[in-house]
């Protein structure tokens, strides 16, 4: 069926920039938008987007009378779902809504925010599952927003939740928002016959008896149990659906739950398997009757203290005349012998992930040099479709270079960590090879083996030792190890494998290296300056004893000292301390004091001295092809 716009055209003051969804073409269509107005004779800037919806009035699904003067496609329920909500927490505002005609076809058209977030299936991959507290506080906004829609509908609901109809919105690790998208399929309760078709429903998320044609709120609890459990296990169950558009799985509901619940049993302590499984039960009636009611078991398995459902209990929900569909007094016994070890591997598993994922927030300091970093790397490759349509691509390779000691190998690490990509530091002995070409080969085998991974950061540390120049000084087995990685650096982003390299000395660079379409960008990494220093000896401090310490003052004396420099300062304190706990015979360790400190600060040089600081600066200008100047932008490091 035909697109309902064209790519650029314009349409209710809105430039159409690419279309979003593939899921109800000629019907439902969602596009990422522009707006058209102009203040002061300029145009809002390109970050002004929104999400607009468009409707097909022609359509089965929206068909309304042609002669209607309707200005408000108040028919289409999930516009008037959202023009009667007073906030925008869980459901993203709307923004306008309106009836167009396009050719001799009528549009309705409703215009939402573009949400700076996530969906929920990219962040069970980027995190491998996500940390207990974080199930909870998506699964509290879940039950939040299915309960409105209940409400609303009259018993009815959602009937699309996927992990990619739900977006997280993280600043950092911190998670501040949880919105459900994708209301096309909302409803009343139906039995029978629905509006929707088969292929908008996603099988993996799917209750068993929506194959005839039943919907209600228990499918909707369904849903949330399967999401639950991907959150909880990391595993989104691509495995079953991997011979086929994920969305629409071959297997029925059941065969791919029967098959994901078995993958993922040991993922799951005791009492999050009985949950789950009863909020996934086959049979409705056995399921939680109530979005409350899931909400407070996963409140109570939150806090770990499940209480046993009493005879009082039960029999107070068969008088109100419910089915007493309930976790049964048996099951409570199961959670009261909970797996104690699966728990604790589940907090370790949590922390550990929590960990992993810090990213650049580890590096001290360097906040602009961090931003930069977000900007013009992670951001993009976080977010690849969004950079697609402007046409946004990141760095093919990116150069950090400057003084040794001032931990370029440690930033770029972080920054690949952030970035959520797979990612391999290689080191110049690790292509070594005792045979002819062999260094070659590795090279071209460490890029094939990426590409087949991808995507996927390769950092490669000491670069000038891997590519130096290709002069009289240099054997012919060399050269060509350096012809192979030139060639193999060419556009490899267009393969999905990005690059990260370091350097203290860059003018021992092949020249032909820095060409663009090879290393799109340098990065100087200079000495930390004070804010960074006062960060860098909190952090070494902060891990041993120590009492009364003025980070201020100790940033203050230590400038163009290096991070090496700083960690030496901070572990020589160290060893001093425990070699006099040790004399004296104590008890306690002697903790790390200012006088200790200032006394290896007195007797320490910094590593780089004033002459390689200038001839870094010199080298610094002449790759950022301009002057020195003492108005320089700072990147959160200083000479």
């Amino acid at each position: 069926m035909k697109q309902l716009l064209k790519i650029n055209s314009q349409f209710a003051g809105r430039t159409v920039v690419r279309k979003l969804s593939t899921r109800h073409d000629g019907v439902r269509e969602v596009y990422l938008t522009k707006s058209n107005a102009v203040v002061d004779g300029m145009a809002d800037p390109p970050e002004n987007l929104a999400i607009l919806t468009v409707f097909n009035l022609k359509s089965k699904r929206y068909e309304v009378d042609g002669s209607s003067r309707k200005r408000v496609p108040d028919f289409i329920e999930e516009v008037k779902f959202l023009r009667s909500r007073h906030s925008d927490k869980y459901f993203p505002r709307l923004i306008d809504c309106g009836i167009e005609k396009v050719g001799n076809r009528r549009l309705g058209w409703m215009l939402q925010p573009q949400i700076d977030a996530n969906s929920l299936t990219n962040e069970i991959k980027l995190q491998t599952g996500l940390c207990m507290p974080d199930v909870v506080k998506v699964m509290n906004a879940l039950f939040s927003a299915v309960n409105e829609l209940a409400r609303y509908t009259h018993g009815g609901g959602h009937y699309n939740i996927n992990t990619d109809n739900i977006l997280l919105d993280y600043d950092g690790d911190e998670l501040k928002g949880v919105y459900l998208i994708g209301l096309s399929d909302m409803g009343d309760p139906y039995h029978g016959s629905t509006p929707f078709t088969e292929e908008s429903q996603d099988n993996r998320f799917r209750a068993p008896e929506t194959a005839n044609g039943v919907f209600s709120h228990l499918t909707d609890i369904y849903a949330l149990g399967m999401v639950m459990t991907m959150m909880i296990s990391g595993d989104v169950g691509e495995e079953e659906s991997a011979t086929t558009d994920s969305r629409i799985s071959m297997l029925s509901s059941m065969e791919f739950r029967e098959q994901f619940m078995k993958r993922n049993r040991n993922k799951l302590s005791a009492p999050q398997r009985l949950i789950l499984e009863k909020a996934t039960h086959a049979n409705p009636s056995v399921r939680f009757q109530t979005v409350e009611r899931f909400r407070s078991f996963v409140g109570k398995l939150a806090k770990g203290n499940i209480s046993t459902q009493t005879h009082v209990e039960r029999a107070a929900t068969l008088a109100a005349g419910g089915n007493g569909s309930v976790i049964t007094e048996e099951d409570e016994k199961l959670f009261e012998s909970l797996d104690r070890e699966a728990e604790i591997r589940a907090k370790a598993q949590d922390a550990a992930r929590k960990k992993s994922i810090k990213g650049l927030d580890e590096v001290a300091g360097m906040s602009e040099l961090k931003a930069l970093f977000r900007r013009d790397f992670i951001r993009i490759v976080r977010n690849p479709k969004v950079a697609q349509a402007y046409g946004i691509k990141p760095s093919n390779c990116t150069l950090l270079y400057g003084p040794q000691g001032c931990g370029k190998t440690f930033i770029a690490e972080k920054a690949a960590q952030e970035s959520g990509l797979n990612y391999k530091i290689i080191n110049p002995s690790e292509l070594g090879s005792i045979y002819i070409h062999g260094s070659q080969q590795k090279i071209a085998e460490l890029f094939e083996e990426a590409e087949k991974k991808g995507p996927m950061i390769l950092i490669f540390d000491e670069f000038d030792a891997i590519v130096p120049k290709r002069d009289a000084d240099l054997n012919v087995n060399q050269a060509n190890e350096v012809n192979e990685m030139l060639t193999q650096l060419n556009n490899c982003a267009s393969r999905g494998i990005y690059v990260l390299a370091t350097t203290n000395r860059p003018g021992l660079l092949d020249p032909a290296i820095m060409r663009k379409g090879r290393v799109d960008r340098t990065v100087y990494v200079s000495l930390p300056d004070k804010e960074a220093r006062k960060e860098l000896f909190r952090l070494e401090i902060e891990k041993r004893p120590f009492v009364n310490i003025d980070y201020e003052e100790l940033a203050s004396v230590t400038e163009n000292f290096t991070c090496s420099d700083i960690s030496f300062i901070v572990e020589e304190t160290a060893r001093l301390c425990f070699e006099e706990t040790l004399d004296q015979g104590l008890n306690e360790p002697l903790p790390l004091s200012m006088n200790r400190l200032m006394e290896v600060i007195k007797i320490t040089l910094p590593s780089v001295s004033d002459k390689q600081r200038k001839e870094y600066l010199d080298l610094k200008n002449k790759m950022e092809n301009r002057q020195s100047s003492d108005e320089r932008k700072r990147v959160g490091y200083v000479l």
